[in-house]
């Protein structure tokens, strides 16, 4: 077979894939609250399978393959838990209202949201005073461009192009409470639920319906 022609095909297979993966993504969503009255989602997974919990992301590796900036694709009042790992500042402002609108509508009565974000404010007092700035932060070399002061910004505001958000203490506090979650504070690490090679830069929350 001709290789354009196989090249061809292979563009074709992929396109109807994602036509009809939201689809079976929703039914196998419905399929997995059936008798299931705990059902704990973990967004942004990543590609990995966690016991106990229903992964979701763009990756057919997670157990759901999902674009994010679109509604859940679980009915409203139906998952107890929902927990994100330096996901939500990788959202526009406006992508990440909705998905933080998104998890809240889902999430049954009395249910619990837990998140951790990277810390700007670490990095911006950085910019403030760079001779106290730990450089073992630039964890993620793509993202390094220098020692200068305001490169110290430019590494967790852009992240090499990943990053769209930033966060401190009390506006990650404020985005879940001004989408309704009740009794919104801050929390310890969880060493259950969070990576301990990320908590020297993380800011945990969490939140309830």
């Amino acid at each position: 077979m001709p290789i354009v022609l196989t090249n061809l095909l292979s563009h074709l297979k992929k396109q109807i894939k994602l036509i009809f993966v939201p689809f079976y993504t929703q039914r196998k969503a419905l399929a997995i609250l059936r008798g299931n009255d705990d059902v704990k989602i973990e967004i942004g997974s990543g590609p990995k399978k966690k016991d106990g919990w229903v992964t979701i992301d763009l990756s057919f590796a997670a157990d759901l393959y999902w674009d994010l900036r679109d509604k859940l694709p679980f009915p409203d009042n139906s998952v107890s838990l929902i927990y994100s790992s330096h996901v939500l500042e990788h959202f526009s402002y406006r992508d990440l209202r909705r998905l933080i609108d998104s998890c809240y509508a889902i999430l049954k009565p009395g249910g619990r949201f837990s998140a951790c974000v990277p810390n700007a404010r670490i990095y911006l007092e950085g910019y403030l005073s760079p001779q106290g700035f730990d450089r073992s932060l630039f964890a993620y070399e793509p993202a390094f461009v220098s020692n200068l002061p305001i490169d110290i910004v430019n590494y967790i505001a852009y992240m090499d192009g990943h990053h769209r958000h930033m966060f401190d203490e009390k506006n990650l506090v404020k985005v879940l409470e001004d989408a309704g979650f009740k009794g919104v504070h801050l929390r310890d690490f969880d060493s259950s639920l969070d990576m301990p090679e990320r908590s020297y830069e993380s800011i945990y929350v969490e939140g309830f319906k």
